[in-house]
């Protein structure tokens, strides 16, 4: 997950574990969690101080939750292809819902439609999460929406202002700071394992950032860094209650209004592109569903699936 930046060749990168492990030592409580090394690769070609900040980050992370089972589970790979991947391979050797994959490095990030993402190792929050949600398969295009009400939430509580762009970017005033990518495995009409993939610019700089794009980062916003465990805990804090508040499923005008008052293009006309056309019209909403409602012309379609395009006044 990222920013579309493109993708270092170099193998491997130094962790600056002076920074990585300032003030950690002031939690001691135990936690599941798990140091993985990339496949194929023995785990003793890693220099200690390595494992004890993959011990420290994972550590971190936990500290801060207020979960009752998101992130309660942690699997911390110093380098992977892609997390999302990593997610479903533990889903199929049992892993507890709510588990929690994250990298410092990931070499083959996926966004949708099969486009490729990239990230700057060690700077860019990389995670996903493992849901078994057991509802209702029509929902599924809420669990982008949701997380970015969640990520919304959590830079708010840290001073910075970021907006939704549907379905599943994370803007801020027009400029990229991440993306959200949800896979999912339906059975019947029950979807009942998804995998939510977050992409985060967090302590990048600008000449770290592809020139061709309008991307940002948490660094170059409030020219300061921040620890990215610190990030991703409040994310899933604010997560868990909407993950909750969906499963329940009986207030979904709650939900969409949640979604609504973070969005940055209700009301307004945008570019739409959906299978190669190019469509213009006003964004009014979301439905019960989460797809998108577009007024073109008059007549009011609905979209589950898409690219929004904000055309500039």
């Amino acid at each position: 997950m990222g920013c579309g930046i493109p993708i270092s060749n170099s193998s491997f990168f130094n962790f600056n574990c002076c920074q990585l492990c300032k003030s950690r030592f002031e939690s001691t409580h135990s936690f599941t969690s798990y140091c993985r090394n990339p496949r194929g690769i023995n785990i003793y070609v890693y220099p200690t101080a390595i494992v004890f900040c993959v011990i420290m980050f994972t550590n971190l992370i936990q500290t801060n939750l207020t979960t009752a089972y998101l992130g309660k589970n942690v699997e911390h790979f110093t380098w992977t292809e892609s997390t999302n991947d990593d997610a479903w391979e533990l889903i199929s050797e049992g892993a507890a819902d709510g588990t929690l994959v994250v990298t410092d490095k990931q070499t083959a990030g996926k966004g949708r439609a099969g486009r490729k993402w990239g990230s700057v190792p060690g700077k860019s929050l990389i995670a996903s999460m493992i849901i078994k949600s057991e509802i209702d398969s029509r929902l599924s295009g809420w669990f982008p929406l949701l997380t970015g009400v969640a990520i919304v939430d959590a830079f708010a509580e840290l001073g910075l202002k970021v907006k939704l762009k549907w379905p599943n970017d994370i803007i801020m005033d027009n400029k990229k700071m991440g993306g959200i990518l949800c896979e999912s495995r339906v059975l019947g009409k029950t979807l009942e394992w998804i995998v939510v993939g977050i992409g985060l610019n967090i302590n990048e700089q600008e000449n770290e950032l592809p020139s061709g794009l309008q991307a940002t980062s948490f660094f170059i916003e409030k020219s300061s860094s921040i620890q990215r465990e610190l990030v991703l805990a409040k994310i899933i804090n604010y997560l868990e209650p909407l993950y909750n508040e969906l499963k329940i499923n009986n207030d979904l005008y709650h939900l969409i209004k949640l979604w609504t008052d973070h969005c940055n293009h209700v009301n307004m006309t945008v570019k739409f592109e959906i299978e190669n056309e190019t469509l213009s019209g006003e964004f009014m909403g979301i439905n019960s569903y989460g797809a998108a409602i577009i007024n073109i012309n008059g007549n009011e379609k609905i979209y589950t699936s898409g690219d929004i395009h904000l055309i500039q006044p």
